[in-house]
Protein backbone atom coordinates (compact mmCIF):
# COMPACT_ATOMS: atom_id res chain seq x y z
CA UNK A 1 0.00 0.00 0.00
CA UNK A 2 1.23 3.48 -0.88
CA UNK A 3 0.72 5.29 2.43
CA UNK A 4 2.00 8.54 0.89
CA UNK A 5 -1.44 8.96 -0.71
CA UNK A 6 -3.57 7.83 2.26
CA UNK A 7 -5.70 9.96 4.57
CA UNK A 8 -6.67 7.79 7.52
CA UNK A 9 -9.94 8.89 9.14
CA UNK A 10 -10.13 8.52 12.92
CA UNK A 11 -13.76 8.66 13.99
CA UNK A 12 -16.47 6.68 15.79
CA UNK A 13 -18.36 3.91 13.97
CA UNK A 14 -22.13 3.59 13.74
CA UNK A 15 -24.51 5.68 15.82
CA UNK A 16 -23.08 7.46 18.85
CA UNK A 17 -24.30 10.16 21.27
CA UNK A 18 -22.89 13.67 20.83
CA UNK A 19 -24.36 16.02 23.41
CA UNK A 20 -28.12 15.66 23.21
CA UNK A 21 -28.04 14.13 19.71
CA UNK A 22 -27.52 10.68 18.25
CA UNK A 23 -25.16 10.94 15.28
CA UNK A 24 -24.75 8.38 12.49
CA UNK A 25 -20.99 8.56 11.96
CA UNK A 26 -21.04 6.00 9.14
CA UNK A 27 -23.29 8.33 7.15
CA UNK A 28 -21.04 11.28 8.03
CA UNK A 29 -18.06 9.42 6.63
CA UNK A 30 -19.90 8.59 3.39
CA UNK A 31 -21.50 12.02 2.92
CA UNK A 32 -18.88 14.44 4.32
CA UNK A 33 -15.40 13.11 4.89
CA UNK A 34 -14.92 10.62 2.05
CA UNK A 35 -16.00 12.98 -0.79
CA UNK A 36 -14.15 15.94 0.76
CA UNK A 37 -10.89 14.00 1.11
CA UNK A 38 -11.13 12.43 -2.35
CA UNK A 39 -10.87 15.79 -4.13
CA UNK A 40 -7.76 16.96 -2.22
CA UNK A 41 -4.80 17.31 -4.58
CA UNK A 42 -1.38 16.17 -3.42
CA UNK A 43 1.45 18.70 -3.96
CA UNK A 44 3.36 16.19 -6.11
CA UNK A 45 0.28 15.25 -8.15
CA UNK A 46 -2.58 12.83 -7.72
CA UNK A 47 -5.34 12.80 -5.14
CA UNK A 48 -5.55 11.92 -1.46
CA UNK A 49 -7.28 8.60 -0.78
CA UNK A 50 -9.59 8.24 2.27
CA UNK A 51 -9.36 5.12 4.43
CA UNK A 52 -11.26 4.06 7.54
CA UNK A 53 -11.10 0.79 9.44
CA UNK A 54 -14.66 -0.55 9.72
CA UNK A 55 -14.28 -2.52 12.93
CA UNK A 56 -14.10 -1.52 16.59
CA UNK A 57 -10.67 -3.00 17.37
CA UNK A 58 -10.92 -2.31 21.07
CA UNK A 59 -13.69 -4.85 21.62
CA UNK A 60 -11.35 -7.63 20.53
CA UNK A 61 -7.85 -7.95 19.11
CA UNK A 62 -5.86 -4.82 18.30
CA UNK A 63 -4.90 -5.23 14.64
CA UNK A 64 -1.56 -4.29 13.17
CA UNK A 65 -3.31 -2.62 10.24
CA UNK A 66 -4.66 0.23 12.36
CA UNK A 67 -1.25 1.05 13.80
CA UNK A 68 0.26 0.98 10.31
CA UNK A 69 -2.29 3.54 9.18
CA UNK A 70 -1.59 5.72 12.20
CA UNK A 71 2.18 5.45 11.79
CA UNK A 72 2.61 5.76 8.02
CA UNK A 73 -0.41 7.57 6.50
CA UNK A 74 0.39 10.83 4.75
CA UNK A 75 -2.46 12.47 6.58
CA UNK A 76 -4.88 11.67 9.41
CA UNK A 77 -8.24 13.32 10.01
CA UNK A 78 -9.85 12.92 13.44
CA UNK A 79 -13.42 13.72 14.43
CA UNK A 80 -13.43 14.08 18.21
CA UNK A 81 -17.16 14.79 18.54
CA UNK A 82 -18.45 13.00 21.63
CA UNK A 83 -14.88 12.16 22.69
CA UNK A 84 -15.11 8.47 21.82
CA UNK A 85 -12.42 6.52 23.73
CA UNK A 86 -11.13 4.75 20.62
CA UNK A 87 -10.81 8.06 18.80
CA UNK A 88 -8.87 9.61 21.69
CA UNK A 89 -6.55 6.60 21.81
CA UNK A 90 -5.87 6.66 18.07
CA UNK A 91 -5.40 10.45 17.99
CA UNK A 92 -2.85 10.26 20.79
CA UNK A 93 -1.04 7.48 18.94
CA UNK A 94 -0.98 9.53 15.76
CA UNK A 95 0.31 12.66 17.50
CA UNK A 96 3.17 10.66 19.00
CA UNK A 97 3.96 9.03 15.65
CA UNK A 98 3.94 12.07 13.32
CA UNK A 99 4.89 15.68 13.92
CA UNK A 100 2.68 16.94 11.07
CA UNK A 101 -0.17 15.78 8.87
CA UNK A 102 -3.05 15.58 11.38
CA UNK A 103 -6.23 17.70 11.42
CA UNK A 104 -8.95 17.59 14.06
CA UNK A 105 -12.63 18.35 13.49
CA UNK A 106 -15.58 18.56 15.86
CA UNK A 107 -19.29 19.19 15.62
CA UNK A 108 -20.20 22.66 16.85
CA UNK A 109 -22.36 21.47 19.76
CA UNK A 110 -19.46 19.45 21.19
CA UNK A 111 -17.10 21.17 23.62
CA UNK A 112 -13.62 19.57 23.88
CA UNK A 113 -12.46 18.84 27.43
CA UNK A 114 -9.76 20.92 29.08
CA UNK A 115 -6.96 18.49 28.29
CA UNK A 116 -7.29 19.06 24.52
CA UNK A 117 -8.97 22.48 24.44
CA UNK A 118 -5.68 24.10 23.39
CA UNK A 119 -5.45 21.92 20.29
CA UNK A 120 -7.04 23.43 17.16
CA UNK A 121 -10.26 21.59 16.29
CA UNK A 122 -12.20 22.85 13.26
CA UNK A 123 -15.94 23.10 14.00
CA UNK A 124 -18.45 21.88 11.42
CA UNK A 125 -22.14 21.10 11.01
CA UNK A 126 -23.79 18.56 8.74
CA UNK A 127 -27.42 19.63 8.80
CA UNK A 128 -29.17 21.07 6.81
CA UNK A 129 -27.82 20.38 3.31
CA UNK A 130 -26.07 23.74 2.93
CA UNK A 131 -24.15 23.06 6.16
CA UNK A 132 -23.03 19.69 4.77
CA UNK A 133 -21.71 21.46 1.67
CA UNK A 134 -19.85 23.97 3.87
CA UNK A 135 -18.39 21.09 5.91
CA UNK A 136 -17.05 19.32 2.80
CA UNK A 137 -15.52 22.59 1.59
CA UNK A 138 -13.91 23.17 5.00
CA UNK A 139 -12.40 19.67 5.14
CA UNK A 140 -10.99 19.97 1.61
CA UNK A 141 -9.51 23.40 2.31
CA UNK A 142 -7.92 22.43 5.63
CA UNK A 143 -6.31 19.28 4.20
CA UNK A 144 -5.12 21.04 1.04
CA UNK A 145 -3.49 23.91 2.95
CA UNK A 146 -1.98 21.54 5.51
CA UNK A 147 -0.38 19.41 2.79
CA UNK A 148 1.10 22.48 1.10
CA UNK A 149 2.52 24.12 4.24
CA UNK A 150 3.28 20.92 6.21
CA UNK A 151 3.22 22.80 9.52
CA UNK A 152 3.96 21.04 12.79
CA UNK A 153 0.61 20.17 14.37
CA UNK A 154 1.37 17.50 16.96
CA UNK A 155 1.32 18.96 20.49
CA UNK A 156 3.18 15.86 21.67
CA UNK A 157 6.04 16.29 19.21
CA UNK A 158 6.14 20.06 19.69
CA UNK A 159 6.36 19.72 23.46
CA UNK A 160 8.95 16.95 23.33
CA UNK A 161 10.97 18.87 20.75
CA UNK A 162 11.09 21.94 22.95
CA UNK A 163 12.19 19.87 25.91
CA UNK A 164 14.79 17.87 24.03
CA UNK A 165 16.27 21.06 22.60
CA UNK A 166 17.35 22.10 26.07
CA UNK A 167 18.31 18.61 27.24
CA UNK A 168 18.18 19.73 30.88
CA UNK A 169 14.66 20.45 32.04
CA UNK A 170 12.57 17.35 31.24
CA UNK A 171 12.30 16.30 34.85
CA UNK A 172 11.46 19.82 36.05
CA UNK A 173 8.67 20.22 33.49
CA UNK A 174 7.14 16.91 34.51
CA UNK A 175 7.41 17.92 38.16
CA UNK A 176 5.70 21.25 37.45
CA UNK A 177 2.83 19.50 35.64
CA UNK A 178 2.37 17.24 38.66
CA UNK A 179 2.14 20.31 40.90
CA UNK A 180 -0.48 21.82 38.57
CA UNK A 181 -2.62 18.69 38.80
CA UNK A 182 -2.70 18.74 42.64
CA UNK A 183 -3.31 21.77 42.28
CA UNK A 184 -0.37 23.53 43.89
CA UNK A 185 -0.02 26.74 41.88
CA UNK A 186 2.82 28.36 43.91
CA UNK A 187 4.76 25.08 43.80
CA UNK A 188 4.30 24.76 40.03
CA UNK A 189 5.39 28.35 39.44
CA UNK A 190 8.52 27.87 41.52
CA UNK A 191 9.47 24.74 39.51
CA UNK A 192 8.95 26.62 36.23
CA UNK A 193 11.21 29.41 37.52
CA UNK A 194 13.92 26.82 38.20
CA UNK A 195 13.50 25.43 34.69
CA UNK A 196 13.85 28.93 33.21
CA UNK A 197 17.02 29.51 35.23
CA UNK A 198 18.48 26.29 33.81
CA UNK A 199 17.53 27.09 30.19
CA UNK A 200 16.68 30.80 29.71
CA UNK A 201 16.29 30.44 25.94
CA UNK A 202 13.60 27.78 26.07
CA UNK A 203 10.19 29.49 25.50
CA UNK A 204 8.10 26.57 26.77
CA UNK A 205 8.58 26.99 30.57
CA UNK A 206 8.26 30.76 30.11
CA UNK A 207 4.86 30.30 28.45
CA UNK A 208 3.73 27.86 31.13
CA UNK A 209 4.80 30.19 33.94
CA UNK A 210 3.34 33.21 32.17
CA UNK A 211 -0.07 31.56 31.87
CA UNK A 212 -0.10 30.54 35.53
CA UNK A 213 0.81 34.11 36.52
CA UNK A 214 -1.79 35.60 34.14
CA UNK A 215 -4.57 33.42 35.53
CA UNK A 216 -3.69 34.53 39.06
CA UNK A 217 -3.41 38.22 38.30
CA UNK A 218 0.39 38.36 38.67
CA UNK A 219 0.52 40.62 35.64
CA UNK A 220 4.09 41.98 35.77
CA UNK A 221 5.71 38.56 35.91
CA UNK A 222 3.32 37.24 33.25
CA UNK A 223 4.35 40.07 30.91
CA UNK A 224 8.03 39.45 31.62
CA UNK A 225 7.73 35.78 30.67
CA UNK A 226 5.66 36.34 27.51
CA UNK A 227 7.99 39.14 26.37
CA UNK A 228 11.06 36.96 26.87
CA UNK A 229 9.32 34.08 25.05
CA UNK A 230 8.74 36.25 21.97
CA UNK A 231 12.34 37.48 22.17
CA UNK A 232 13.84 33.98 22.14
CA UNK A 233 11.24 32.62 19.69
CA UNK A 234 10.00 35.43 17.38
CA UNK A 235 7.74 33.06 15.43
CA UNK A 236 5.83 31.94 18.53
CA UNK A 237 2.40 33.40 17.72
CA UNK A 238 0.75 32.28 20.97
CA UNK A 239 3.41 34.13 22.99
CA UNK A 240 2.76 37.35 21.03
CA UNK A 241 -0.97 36.92 21.66
CA UNK A 242 -0.51 36.51 25.41
CA UNK A 243 1.95 39.41 25.54
CA UNK A 244 -0.63 41.69 23.93
CA UNK A 245 -3.42 40.55 26.25
CA UNK A 246 -1.32 41.16 29.37
CA UNK A 247 0.04 44.53 28.15
CA UNK A 248 -3.52 45.73 27.72
CA UNK A 249 -4.58 44.40 31.11
CA UNK A 250 -1.71 46.14 32.87
CA UNK A 251 -2.66 49.40 31.16
CA UNK A 252 -6.27 48.95 32.33
CA UNK A 253 -5.17 48.32 35.91
CA UNK A 254 -2.95 51.42 35.83
CA UNK A 255 -5.88 53.44 34.42
CA UNK A 256 -3.75 54.50 31.48
CA UNK A 257 -5.24 56.21 28.45
CA UNK A 258 -6.51 53.36 26.27
CA UNK A 259 -7.43 55.24 23.07
CA UNK A 260 -3.86 55.69 21.83
CA UNK A 261 -2.67 54.52 18.41
CA UNK A 262 -1.38 51.89 18.75
CA UNK A 263 -3.39 51.00 21.83
CA UNK A 264 -1.69 49.13 24.70
CA UNK A 265 -1.14 45.55 23.55
CA UNK A 266 -2.24 46.22 19.97
CA UNK A 267 1.16 45.73 18.32
CA UNK A 268 1.86 42.25 19.78
CA UNK A 269 -1.67 41.12 18.90
CA UNK A 270 -1.29 42.30 15.30
CA UNK A 271 1.95 40.34 15.19
CA UNK A 272 0.10 37.28 16.53
CA UNK A 273 -2.58 37.36 13.81
CA UNK A 274 0.09 37.97 11.19
CA UNK A 275 1.90 34.81 12.31
CA UNK A 276 -1.30 32.76 12.55
CA UNK A 277 -4.34 34.07 10.67
CA UNK A 278 -6.41 31.15 12.01
CA UNK A 279 -5.99 32.11 15.68
CA UNK A 280 -9.53 33.24 16.46
CA UNK A 281 -8.58 33.99 20.07
CA UNK A 282 -5.93 36.47 18.89
CA UNK A 283 -8.43 38.24 16.61
CA UNK A 284 -10.96 38.35 19.46
CA UNK A 285 -8.33 39.74 21.85
CA UNK A 286 -7.40 42.36 19.26
CA UNK A 287 -11.07 43.26 19.04
CA UNK A 288 -11.14 43.76 22.81
CA UNK A 289 -8.10 46.06 22.69
CA UNK A 290 -9.63 48.14 19.88
CA UNK A 291 -12.97 48.25 21.71
CA UNK A 292 -11.34 49.69 24.81
CA UNK A 293 -9.57 52.19 22.53
CA UNK A 294 -13.04 53.29 21.30
CA UNK A 295 -12.14 52.33 17.73
CA UNK A 296 -15.43 50.50 17.37
CA UNK A 297 -15.51 49.92 13.57
CA UNK A 298 -12.06 48.32 13.66
CA UNK A 299 -12.98 46.33 16.75
CA UNK A 300 -16.14 45.10 15.03
CA UNK A 301 -14.10 43.94 12.03
CA UNK A 302 -11.71 42.01 14.30
CA UNK A 303 -14.54 40.28 16.14
CA UNK A 304 -16.29 39.43 12.87
CA UNK A 305 -13.07 37.85 11.56
CA UNK A 306 -12.71 35.90 14.80
CA UNK A 307 -16.31 34.71 14.50
CA UNK A 308 -15.74 33.64 10.91
CA UNK A 309 -12.63 31.55 11.50
CA UNK A 310 -13.95 30.08 14.76
CA UNK A 311 -17.04 28.70 13.07
CA UNK A 312 -19.43 30.74 15.20
CA UNK A 313 -17.81 30.67 18.67
CA UNK A 314 -20.08 32.53 21.14
CA UNK A 315 -17.40 34.93 22.40
CA UNK A 316 -16.67 36.82 19.15
CA UNK A 317 -20.32 36.50 18.06
CA UNK A 318 -21.63 38.26 21.16
CA UNK A 319 -18.96 40.95 21.07
CA UNK A 320 -19.66 41.62 17.41
CA UNK A 321 -23.35 42.14 18.20
CA UNK A 322 -22.59 44.61 21.01
CA UNK A 323 -20.22 46.59 18.83
CA UNK A 324 -22.69 46.67 15.96
CA UNK A 325 -25.08 48.46 18.31
CA UNK A 326 -22.37 51.04 19.00
CA UNK A 327 -21.54 51.47 15.30
CA UNK A 328 -25.09 51.37 13.88
CA UNK A 329 -27.21 52.35 16.88
CA UNK A 330 -29.41 49.26 16.68
CA UNK A 331 -29.27 45.48 16.96
CA UNK A 332 -31.66 44.29 14.20
CA UNK A 333 -30.87 40.57 14.47
CA UNK A 334 -31.02 38.73 11.15
CA UNK A 335 -32.42 35.24 10.66
CA UNK A 336 -28.95 33.59 10.40
CA UNK A 337 -27.85 35.45 13.54
CA UNK A 338 -30.86 34.13 15.45
CA UNK A 339 -29.91 30.61 14.35
CA UNK A 340 -26.30 31.23 15.43
CA UNK A 341 -27.51 32.45 18.82
CA UNK A 342 -29.65 29.34 19.25
CA UNK A 343 -26.56 27.18 18.56
CA UNK A 344 -24.49 29.30 20.93
CA UNK A 345 -27.17 28.91 23.61
CA UNK A 346 -26.98 25.10 23.41
CA UNK A 347 -23.19 25.26 23.42
CA UNK A 348 -22.87 27.49 26.49
CA UNK A 349 -25.75 25.78 28.31
CA UNK A 350 -23.97 22.44 27.99
CA UNK A 351 -20.74 23.94 29.30
CA UNK A 352 -22.50 25.58 32.27
CA UNK A 353 -24.06 22.24 33.26
CA UNK A 354 -20.76 20.35 33.35
CA UNK A 355 -19.31 19.41 36.76
CA UNK A 356 -17.43 21.66 37.29
CA UNK A 357 -18.69 24.21 34.71
CA UNK A 358 -16.41 24.61 31.70
CA UNK A 359 -15.00 28.12 31.11
CA UNK A 360 -16.65 29.59 34.20
CA UNK A 361 -17.79 32.35 34.72
CA UNK A 362 -17.83 33.28 31.03
CA UNK A 363 -20.12 30.39 30.04
CA UNK A 364 -22.74 31.86 32.43
CA UNK A 365 -22.20 35.43 31.25
CA UNK A 366 -22.51 34.46 27.58
CA UNK A 367 -25.59 32.35 28.27
CA UNK A 368 -27.20 35.24 30.17
CA UNK A 369 -26.58 37.63 27.28
CA UNK A 370 -28.01 35.14 24.80
CA UNK A 371 -31.16 34.85 26.94
CA UNK A 372 -31.49 38.64 26.66
CA UNK A 373 -31.28 38.51 22.85
CA UNK A 374 -33.83 35.71 22.77
CA UNK A 375 -36.40 37.66 24.76
CA UNK A 376 -35.99 36.05 28.19
CA UNK A 377 -35.23 38.89 30.65
CA UNK A 378 -35.75 36.71 33.74
CA UNK A 379 -33.38 34.05 32.43
CA UNK A 380 -30.89 36.83 31.62
CA UNK A 381 -30.84 38.19 35.17
CA UNK A 382 -30.95 34.81 36.94
CA UNK A 383 -28.05 33.34 34.95
CA UNK A 384 -26.02 36.55 35.12
CA UNK A 385 -26.41 36.57 38.91
CA UNK A 386 -25.29 32.93 39.01
CA UNK A 387 -22.26 33.85 36.90
CA UNK A 388 -21.27 36.62 39.29
CA UNK A 389 -21.27 34.00 42.05
CA UNK A 390 -18.78 31.95 40.00
CA UNK A 391 -16.18 34.72 39.62
CA UNK A 392 -12.83 34.59 41.37
CA UNK A 393 -11.74 38.17 40.57
CA UNK A 394 -13.65 41.48 40.68
CA UNK A 395 -12.64 42.46 37.16
CA UNK A 396 -14.56 39.55 35.63
CA UNK A 397 -17.99 40.77 36.73
CA UNK A 398 -17.11 44.39 35.96
CA UNK A 399 -16.00 43.43 32.45
CA UNK A 400 -19.30 41.63 31.85
CA UNK A 401 -21.39 44.59 33.04
CA UNK A 402 -19.26 47.06 31.08
CA UNK A 403 -19.91 45.06 27.91
CA UNK A 404 -23.66 45.06 28.51
CA UNK A 405 -23.65 48.86 28.64
CA UNK A 406 -22.73 48.86 24.95
CA UNK A 407 -26.22 47.51 24.23
CA UNK A 408 -28.05 50.49 25.77
CA UNK A 409 -28.64 52.29 22.42
CA UNK A 410 -30.72 49.23 21.42
CA UNK A 411 -32.57 48.90 24.74
CA UNK A 412 -35.93 49.28 22.94
CA UNK A 413 -35.16 45.98 21.16
CA UNK A 414 -34.08 44.25 24.39
CA UNK A 415 -36.79 44.12 27.08
CA UNK A 416 -35.31 43.81 30.55
CA UNK A 417 -31.90 45.21 29.64
CA UNK A 418 -32.06 48.48 31.59
CA UNK A 419 -33.67 46.96 34.68
CA UNK A 420 -31.37 43.94 34.76
CA UNK A 421 -28.27 46.04 34.10
CA UNK A 422 -29.19 48.31 37.02
CA UNK A 423 -29.34 45.35 39.40
CA UNK A 424 -26.07 43.87 38.09
CA UNK A 425 -24.27 47.20 38.45
CA UNK A 426 -25.16 47.27 42.15
CA UNK A 427 -23.77 43.75 42.57
CA UNK A 428 -20.34 44.55 41.07
CA UNK A 429 -19.80 47.88 42.84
Amino acid sequence: MDYSKICFVIMPFGKKAVGDRTVNFDKLYDDIFMPAISVVSLPEGGKLEPRRTDKDFFTGDIKLEMFQYLEYSRFALADISGLNFNVAYELGTRHRARESGTAIFRQTQFSPPFDISSVKAFPYEYEPADKATEARTLVTRVLTESLVHNKLDSPVRLALGAQLASGQIDELLAQAENEVRKPNWPGAMEVYRRAIAMDPNNPLPRMKLGILCRDRGIWDEALEQFTRATAVSPGFGEAWREQGIVENKIAQNAKQVMDTDPAPGESPLRRAVQLNDKDFDAFASLGGVLKRAKRFPQALAAYEQSQKISGGHPYPLLNALKLRVQVNGRLALSGPEKVALARAERFREGQSQQKPPFDSPWCFFDLAEIKLYRGDPKGFLDIATNGLGQTDADWQGKTFVEGLRLLLPASAELPGLKEGLGELEQMVQ
